[in-house]
């Protein structure tokens, strides 16, 4: 019997995701940040960790990945395909990039984004969507342990 429910415990484990933000381009304060629209670039990488004896963990065909700064959406890309970590392993894909083409920006959100990429603690929400939102808050550029801390799997369904 407790041979059952370690294999039923084991087997429920979801799967962990994190996204770090190696670097961004299109949302310089001096120069991009001053016209109507922007177009960002970010370089990210996304990490699949199995947390289960019995199975692998993948990141899902057709997750999107969606880059936001206070709520407002500045990029996406489709995740990469055939991302999957063996039995209670890791496995990266990147980087690769999120862009977003002719971004308008409300003003208060174009102000505090100036203001925070110009002091370099810009914070980006970065979101895995594929039927479900798995949330990664607070991702700041070149920070590398993002990759350690796991998102957020929420009960909101995207689809």
């Amino acid at each position: 019997m407790a041979v059952l429910l370690s294999c039923i415990h084991e087997a429920g484990k979801d799967p962990r995701f994190s996204v770090a933000i190696a670097t961004v381009s299109g949302l310089d304060p001096a120069t991009d940040l001053r016209r109507p629209t922007v177009d960002p670039q970010f370089n990210l990488t996304l990490r699949v960790t199995s947390r289960s004896l019995f199975s692998r963990a993948c990141v899902g065909q057709g997750t999107a990945v969606v880059v936001s700064y206070h709520g407002v959406p500045l990029a996406s890309v489709p995740a990469p395909p055939r991302v999957c970590a063996g039995q209670r392993k890791s496995a990266d894909a990147g980087p690769f990039v999120a862009w977003g083409t002719a971004v308008r920006l409300p003003g208060f959100v174009l102000d505090s984004l100036a203001g925070d990429m110009r002091n370099g603690v810009a914070s980006f929400d970065v979101a895995l969507m594929d039927g479900t939102l798995t949330r990664c808050g607070d991702r700041r550029v070149g920070d590398a342990d993002a990759l350690r801390t796991p998102c957020v799997l929420t009960n909101v369904h995207t689809a």
